[in-house]
């Protein structure tokens, strides 16, 4: 009766009373491939688009026998390097110049792994027969006592991500294209700063913040804008008006419809279509007055409140609306 080969290493089972005078060399090899599949390692140049791993009865020029398999050449297009159909795992070294071409691994007439295997990368592989499956990819817990670099994209899905849940004073830092502190976690002072390793508040970000369609809220703290005092002005837009309200600080003024405000505050209701006065007052303390003035006193007209009856002719009138009534209040030429 002749030898028969194992399906997945390709071990001779030599028959009784077979292969006479080669038994030791025969069993010397089983270990020699025994070996092989436990730690054994070869370089393979992927020669075509579609390649496969030689395979040999009995012999040790068996490829796929091999634990570790190196993954060598220059892809010329999409390429698929195959095993056996059979029960196996193997350590994938990709060591090919891939460029912009994909490589799989996968069993005869199955199916590879899911995103195929990575340029520079190392995979843990194995397959049922039917279908390769990479490790790595759906693992269980993974904890690491080391740093964990990672070359390729992160993705959290369907679970929580949780950074120093210990509470130890270690910082977090994301860098950008140009900005190497796009995103910094202060955790010994319990800050974030963006755009700044050194955030001086809960919340520091050195440039711009734009916020498209939500609300902001401010609740139980304070709004300070420009407190070191630079000349950084203020703007709010309305539905028409690109300056609904401004404040100008190169000039200390404030304006209200005006971008150059000509006083420390000044209203300009441009509209002639608006039916709308420049400035609407409503007191509800009845027995205070609308308008307060503090300044400069002066019995003549020197000064900017004047107390001389006798200033001079009645020149004309401003018009003013009293609940709802079109009033005019008289003005006087000064002498």
């Amino acid at each position: 009766m002749a030898s028969t080969y194992t399906s997945t290493l390709n071990l001779e089972l030599q028959a009784s009373g077979e292969n006479s005078g080669t038994w030791g060399t025969i069993t010397n090899n089983n270990l020699q491939k025994l070996e092989s599949a436990v730690k054994g390692y070869i370089s393979v140049a992927i020669a075509s688009t579609s390649d496969s791993l030689d395979v040999d009865d009995g012999t040790t020029a068996d490829e796929q026998s091999n634990a570790i398999i190196k993954l060598t050449g220059t892809l010329t297009g999409n390429t698929t390097m195959q095993c056996e159909a059979v029960e196996n795992w193997y350590i994938v070294d990709n060591a090919t110049t891939m460029g912009a071409y994909t490589l799989n691994f996968k069993p005869a007439g199955g199916s590879g792994t899911t995103d195929g295997l990575i340029a520079g990368s190392k995979h843990i592989l194995y397959t049922d027969g039917t279908n390769m499956f990479d490790v790595l990819d759906d693992c269980g817990n993974i904890t690491a006592n080391g740093t964990l670099d990672v070359a390729g994209n992160v993705s959290f899905d369907g679970g929580t991500f949780i950074y120093n849940e210990a509470g130890a004073d270690l910082d977090a830092r994301f860098e950008g294209a140009s900005d190497a502190n796009l995103l910094f976690l202060d955790a010994g002072n319990d800050r974030v700063g963006i755009g700044t390793a050194s955030p001086s508040k809960e919340l520091h970000v050195v440039g711009g913040i734009k916020n498209e369609s939500g609300t902001v809220n401010f609740d139980g703290g304070l709004f300070v804008f420009n407190e070191s005092g630079a000349d950084y002005d203020f703007r709010i837009e309305g539905d028409a008006d690109t300056h609904l309200f401004f404040t100008s600080a190169g000039n200390d003024r404030v304006g209200i419809g005006v971008s150059s405000p000509a006083a420390k505050m000044e209203i300009d209701q441009s509209s002639s279509t608006g039916a709308i006065p420049c400035l609407e007052l409503d007191q509800a303390d009845t027995d205070q007055p609308f308008i307060k003035f503090d300044g400069d006193s002066q019995s003549d007209t020197s000064g900017n409140i004047t107390t001389d009856t006798s200033i001079g002719d009645l020149t004309g009138y401003i018009r003013v609306n009293v609940e709802g009534t079109d009033r005019w209040i008289p003005y006087y030429a000064t002498s």
